[in-house]
């Protein structure tokens, strides 16, 4: 028996260099096989704004998400605990502003929002958007979100601009 294991110990002690000096350094040390790691990686981050189609007041931001699935449903859950019955509007990634314009309910429904690399151009988009679904009532109510630095180049994922765009001032819709 232990003969046995003294030869089963002898052949693995042989066959073992042969197989690391033949085969793992093919694998690991030609030049083409080797991978480096950037040392200037950029980790995109995810943005999204969420409102109540219904009533504007209602929003929720979410910013310098690792996911686009967290950064949507983080937006939708800070919507919903203010009030609102909400759904995601815009959603992005990469470094840039997103703004948000609104009327307050007593004056009538308007809201609009803008994506741009900086605030001010992001703000003018909202600005915008929000006087073509208020007959052009200023929004006084204006809140931003940053999506952090060094996060990739800004990216729109999402927009409902085009879906909501029919939908005349004043109008209940349901979504």
């Amino acid at each position: 028996m232990n003969i046995i294991k003294t030869l089963c110990l002898s052949i693995s002690i042989l066959i073992l260099p042969i197989l690391s000096t033949n085969v793992y350094p093919q694998i690991n040390s030609s030049p083409g096989n080797k991978t480096t790691t950037p040392t200037n990686s950029i980790a995109t981050k995810y943005g999204a704004l969420a409102i109540d189609r219904n009533n504007g007041f209602y929003f929720g931001w979410a910013a310098d998400y690792s996911t686009l699935a967290e950064a949507e449903k983080s937006a939708i859950e800070a919507c919903n605990k203010r009030g609102g019955r909400c759904t995601v509007v815009l959603s992005y990634s990469g470094t840039g502003y997103a703004a948000y314009r609104f009327i307050t309910g007593n004056v009538g429904m308007g809201f609009g929002w803008g994506l741009a690399k900086t605030k001010e151009e992001a703000d003018a988009i909202a600005k915008k958007e929000c006087a073509e679904r208020s007959y052009g009532l200023p929004a006084p109510n204006f809140v931003w979100s940053f999506n952090g630095a060094n996060s990739g180049e800004l990216k729109e994922i999402y927009n409902a601009h085009d879906e909501l765009i029919s939908t005349q001032p004043g109008t209940v819709t349901s979504y």
